[in-house]
């Protein structure tokens, strides 16, 4: 059968993005954004080399992506919807370094049957960059072992500096490469040329200014790291195996599918041996596709720190590939028949549904009531900090999340300042908040905000308490109580 051709390729991509963010602009309209989406743009907006929790790649393109794009709803939801779609073109041409033709395909198509590049793929965060990323740098890895070539090899670099500078966990994707070429029958002949120190010598160019980041500020992601390890073996077993049922259930689809056919087929008599089915390229393929869930988890435990499903998002492209090599499906016309119809089904039913999706949250959902008013409580806000300052908004803190939906929401884009804490936002200065002031945003009952707050108050604050209810199609939430304290420039 004949490969797609790029016009092709770049067709089904774009009616994907077109699907999905249309999809998650209807079903996500009754609420506000994500804390962690929120998050993003907060961070995005300052261009730091580093933050506090991790590198920076992630939140650039979140910065970038909304210096050109309004900052709504829908815009989020095209980002989010560009980002899987890359990472399915990336699985498309990894699953092309060990299949062809139909096989190919549906070993593509089967992913859409899983959550990851769609209905999980909303939350843009510093896991989810990873659909993205990994594909791309997995196909440039096995380019690069298998063809030596020096440029193969720097977008293999390079790649592997940007997933570094997304999050750290990204060394589960370098530990998997590094076992992948071990395993590789041409890995004597690419561990001894140039490739590997070529890509080598690419990352470290990449990630050369967040390292001196890192060296001049004390490393806050690695500090944050510290917290966040040692934990109770109690917790640290509950969490890895939450996450392997995760990885199950994410993946369910695709065992579902070549498992019925794998069963047909012996049932049937026309089933071929699994040895038969293996090629050369068996143990690369097994080893890209499972090694990173299993470093994940012995990470965890060696490190005692917290893993969730939501890690391991991005590291399944070559998984349904593996599993039809593994059942030896026989049958590729009918599972390439299958994969395609299942496929187009899961995006056609999700954008038929939308609607009623978006009605059910606003009016069914057993959370209806409580949906907060991240927007409205942002707009009114700084509506006051107009009426007191005539001056825009700057800086803004509060509680949680509220502070960073205030930098999202707000018409005059402020920076935030998440906990009242210096040290957390390297953009935030004494000086700065003498020179532009602060508006906090507290829940009225957020003790440790109104303390917090109440070390920046000057002879000109004034405070306001005001409740605020998010609304949408007719329905009203609950209205949350909230003290907005107004700290007007000095002098």
């Amino acid at each position: 059968m004949a490969q797609p051709n790029l016009a092709t390729i770049l067709a089904v991509f774009g009616a994907f993005v077109a699907a999905w963010a249309l999809y998650f602009t209807v079903t996500e309209a009754p609420v506000a954004i994500k804390h962690d989406m929120s998050e993003a743009y907060a961070w995005g907006h300052e261009f730091q080399l580093g933050y506090n929790q991790h590198p920076p790649f992630w939140a650039w393109i979140c910065g970038l992506w909304f210096a050109i794009f309004p900052r709504t709803g829908w815009a989020f939801a095209l980002l989010s919807s560009v980002n899987a779609g890359i990472g399915l073109w990336g699985a498309w041409m990894l699953i092309g370094d060990f299949a062809d033709g139909r096989k190919r395909i549906a070993a593509w198509a089967l992913l859409l049957l899983t959550p990851l590049y769609t209905f999980y793929a909303y939350k843009y965060n510093a896991n989810i960059i990873f659909l993205s990323i990994w594909p791309w740098t997995l196909h440039y890895f096995m380019r690069s072992v298998q063809s030596r070539r020096i440029g193969d090899a720097l977008l293999f670099g390079v790649l592997i500096g940007l997933a570094m500078l997304s999050k750290y966990y990204a060394l589960v994707l370098v530990a998997t490469c590094l076992l992948a070429a071990l395993q590789h029958p041409s890995r004597w002949r690419y561990l001894t040329s140039a490739s590997p120190y070529v890509s080598a010598v690419a990352a470290v160019a990449v990630c050369a200014p967040h390292i001196w980041w890192l060296l001049t500020h004390r490393a806050p992601p690695l500090r944050y790291l510290g917290i966040i390890t040692d934990r109770q073996w109690a917790y640290v077993l509950a969490h890895a195996g939450q996450t392997l049922l995760g990885a199950l259930a994410m993946n369910l689809g695709v065992f579902a599918v070549v498992g019925l056919l794998a069963w047909s087929a012996r049932r049937n008599g026309i089933a071929k041996s699994g040895r038969d089915a293996r090629g050369p390229s068996f143990r690369v393929l097994a080893t890209l596709a499972l090694a990173p869930l299993g470093l994940t988890v012995a990470g965890a435990l060696v490190l005692r720190n917290t893993i969730t499903p939501e890690m391991t998002v991005g590291i399944f492209p070559l998984l349904p590939l593996l599993m039809i090599e593994a059942a030896a499906v026989r049958d590729i016309d009918r599972l390439y028949r299958l994969s395609i119809r299942l496929a187009a089904a899961v995006t056609l039913g999700a954008l038929a549904m939308s609607p009623a999706i978006a009605l059910a949250r606003t009016w069914l959902s057993p959370s209806a009531m409580s949906v907060a008013p991240f927007q409205e409580v942002a707009i009114e806000a700084t509506r006051l900090w107009h009426e007191r300052t005539s001056l825009p908004l700057d800086f803004v803190a509060g509680s949680p999340w509220y502070d960073n939906a205030t930098a999202f929401y707000s018409p005059d884009r402020p920076h935030v300042f998440v906990l009242f804490d210096y040290s957390r936002n390297l953009w935030v200065t004494p000086e700065a908040l003498a020179r532009q002031g602060l508006l906090s945003i507290c829940v009225s009952d957020d003790q440790v905000c109104l303390a917090a707050t109440a070390a920046f108050t000057t002879p000109e604050t004034t405070r306001t308490e005001l409740s605020v209810a998010h609304a949408f199609w007719g329905h009203v939430a609950d209205p949350v109580h909230f003290v907005v304290t107004i700290i007007p420039p000095r002098g």
